[in-house]
């Protein structure tokens, strides 16, 4: 009788612990499945602007696709595109070159007030994760007129190196009181 409350004490306790890891994924390096780009983050440049970023799968483990939803932006750049009065969100791609470094590129339209492309923005850089919760973000930006061949031209515009950050949004259960 008691080797049998022995070993049900024990299956509990096991099961218990490994619901514990399984659910534990998140903090250091070492976390589990949420140490990569897949998710939502949102993000900080160097000029100010903000977004909201999800990074999905791809086909394996080593590539992706994303999305930014801006939350701050000045589609004029600065004044440079007067004409400017909207920018799309941003589409790309990443991939993953090691265990903690990604290499991503995405492209933005600036467009007029009638919505014709006025620029196109193709962002690409490297993206390091700090730990599974924090990036630093390099980029060059480069600036095309959407007449260009983006594959072969040099950016007509002009191009711009800077720094980023993003945070992983967290899984939160809001209380109010």
């Amino acid at each position: 009788m008691d080797t049998k409350k022995v070993l049900g004490a024990g299956i509990v306790l096991t099961a218990v612990m490994a619901a514990a890891v399984i659910a534990g994924g998140g903090g250091g390096m070492g976390g589990g499945n949420n140490c990569s780009r897949v998710g939502t983050w949102f993000g900080v440049g160097d000029s100010g602007i903000t977004w909201m970023a999800t990074d999905n799968p791809g086909p394996n483990a080593t590539v992706g696709q994303l999305a930014l939803e801006w939350t701050v932006i000045d589609p004029t750049l600065g004044g440079f595109f007067p004409d400017v009065v909207r920018a799309t969100n941003a589409l790309g791609v990443w991939q993953k070159v090691n265990r903690y470094t990604y290499e991503y590129t995405w492209i933005a339209y600036g467009l007029d007030a009638v919505g014709l492309p006025f620029y196109v923005a193709r962002a690409s850089g490297i993206a390091s994760m700090a730990d599974c919760d924090h990036v630093n973000i390099t980029y060059v930006l480069e600036l095309f007129d959407p007449a260009q061949d983006m594959s072969t031209e040099p950016p007509l515009y002009g191009c711009f190196s800077g720094t980023a950050t993003e945070t992983r949004v967290p899984l939160v259960q809001a209380i109010c009181e």
